[in-house]
């Protein structure tokens, strides 16, 4: 599967322990990435929702969706593989990725 930015895609968490260690991710990188056609920037989607947190509201997907009220945490950042993936969830307006990278960048700069 390749992604696209936007997409929501199901892929192993390298963050949690056990056996359940898949989570969605959105995919927020654009073109410019070296090794966009194998290799991608993702944050998390969570149900816990933080204070920085962007809420998945019904409002700002575009096909798909998920099957319980979750949240981006935009600091939670992952950079899977195309292999990684195992199942698209949905693809969220290109203003969502917008807001979720300018919250982003608040951690970078």
């Amino acid at each position: 599967m390749k992604p696209n930015r936007g997409d929501v895609v199901r892929s192993a968490d390298p963050f949690k322990m056990g056996q359940d260690r898949q989570r969605p991710w959105l995919v927020v990188n654009n073109e410019s990435h070296p090794f966009g056609g194998e290799q991608h920037v993702a944050v998390a989607v969570s149900t816990k929702e933080y204070d920085d947190s962007l809420p998945l509201s019904e409002a700002v997907w575009e096909a798909g969706g998920v099957p319980r009220e979750s949240f981006v945490s935009p600091w939670a950042v992952h950079s899977p593989r195309n292999e990684d993936f195992v199942a698209w969830q949905g693809r969220v307006t290109d203003e969502f990725v917008d807001r979720v990278v300018n919250s982003l960048m608040t951690y970078l700069r």
